[in-house]
């Protein structure tokens, strides 16, 4: 993409896809409150009540999703997205009309992905990780194409990515419910009252992902504002070639969320408290391996994107590998407490470092001259608070459970 874009419009494309995700968090959290309740209907193996939350689960987001276009569409023509993105390496209607482009494909596939939260439901990850390579997969043949037959044109990458993106989670959504036609979607399960139910329990996964990903993704829209687009590229990379560690972290964490769910049901507390303690024994290894990762950081992306394209340093390297170790650390916990809906903790204090990063970006970069590192500071102690506070209340839970097993026992 860097050698199709070039290193500017390149950061303005990461900054287009983190805003067209950022609309995606107004779903009210149905997607994971969808997760929760199916996996809770098939531990209690009630086919019928699954069926009907899938089902009411598709229409409820196509209608979100057709919303969300029309206010866009609408609103795209008035906005100056060139002062926006703080770029003028290309004209405001180019901009809006990728914006447009790449919102129309995502919210396809934003709706498409419920099959992922299926998947988890039903402990099937290895597919969601399948899902994930065939969207690479085709994006890169995509990418391949355009760079052989067309000239540097933002627009048209868009539609590419746009039609990769649907292609894995089209195939797997027909392939998956022919195969398992007892969970299929039916328009005539659609129920009110399990929108109320999902809703219910989404709106707190809504506000906890809205903060989370406030944390996490606001990073390149202040990399842009405060330093300009081209460092959006270099952060980019970084967080590409490091985030290496989040894919591996997440084959083995994802699927613990509905795991966690079951357990809980069933007050499994030993099974959940060894497998917290087998996660937390993990970031240890991932440690180590951050270490490799920085020690052959240059090398990797010398060979990976060329010479001479982007200013990285030492110091980004290591502030952004303790910056994932935070994010791991931070999930192991976030997951379980998710899966058993105890969430008050994690969204008081995701919302304290929510209001916090910006401020803290700001006085890093403008007064301290960090630079990235600063903006990637700010992040690390945006997400403190509950890396500290997450294992405490994981494990009050976990001793609730083992009481309770114990006057039932008695």
């Amino acid at each position: 993409m860097i050698d199709y874009l070039g290193v500017e419009l390149y950061g303005v494309w990461s900054v287009v896809l983190s805003l067209m995700t950022w609309i995606l968090f107004f779903d009210l959290g149905i997607a994971n409150g969808v997760k929760n309740k199916v996996s809770e209907s098939l531990a209690l193996n009630n086919l019928q009540d699954a069926k009907e939350y899938i089902s009411t689960s598709y229409i409820v987001i196509s209608i979100f999703c057709f919303i969300i276009f029309l206010i866009f569409f609408q609103l795209s023509y008035y906005l100056d997205w060139q002062k926006i993105f703080n770029t003028h390496s290309i004209t405001n209607d180019l901009l809006g009309s990728t914006l447009r482009s790449i919102l129309f494909f995502i919210l396809i596939n934003f709706t498409l992905s419920i099959i992922s939260s299926i998947f988890y439901a039903k402990q099937e990850s290895s597919l969601v990780v399948l899902n994930q390579f065939l969207n690479n997969f085709f994006a890169f043949i995509v990418l391949i194409i355009l760079i052989q037959y067309t000239e540097r044109n933002i627009f048209y990458l868009s539609i590419g990515y746009g039609i990769s993106l649907i292609l894995g989670n089209l195939f797997l959504t027909f392939w998956y419910f022919k195969k398992n036609k007892d969970i299929s979607p039916n328009i005539k399960l659609f129920k009110i009252s399990k929108i109320k139910e999902i809703s219910r329990l989404g709106m707190k996964f809504f506000f906890l992902q809205l903060t989370i990903f406030f944390i996490l993704t606001s990073d390149r829209f202040l990399i842009t504002y405060l330093l300009g687009p081209n460092y959006v590229a270099s952060y980019d990379i970084m967080y590409k070639y490091f985030g290496v560690i989040l894919i591996i972290h997440g084959i083995i964490n994802s699927p613990l969320w509905p795991m966690y769910r079951e357990s809980y049901l069933k007050n499994d507390y030993l099974w959940i408290g060894n497998t917290l303690k087998k996660m937390m024994k993990l970031c240890i290894l991932y440690f180590l391996f951050l270490i490799i990762l920085i020690l052959f950081a240059n090398l990797i992306i010398e060979i990976w994107i060329g010479k001479n394209k982007l200013d990285l340093y030492l110091s980004n390297y290591i502030f952004i590998s303790i910056m994932f170790l935070f994010i791991v650390w931070h999930s192991i916990f976030a997951y379980f407490s998710n899966g058993i809906e105890k969430t008050n903790i994690q969204l008081v204090t995701t919302a304290i470092g929510a209001l916090i990063n910006i401020p803290l970006s700001v006085i890093f970069v403008k007064y301290f001259n960090l630079g990235i590192d600063g903006i990637i500071l700010a992040t690390i102690i945006s997400l403190l608070i509950y890396c500290i506070l997450g294992p405490i209340e994981a494990f009050k839970e976990i001793n609730k459970m083992k009481e309770i097993n114990n006057n039932e026992n008695n």
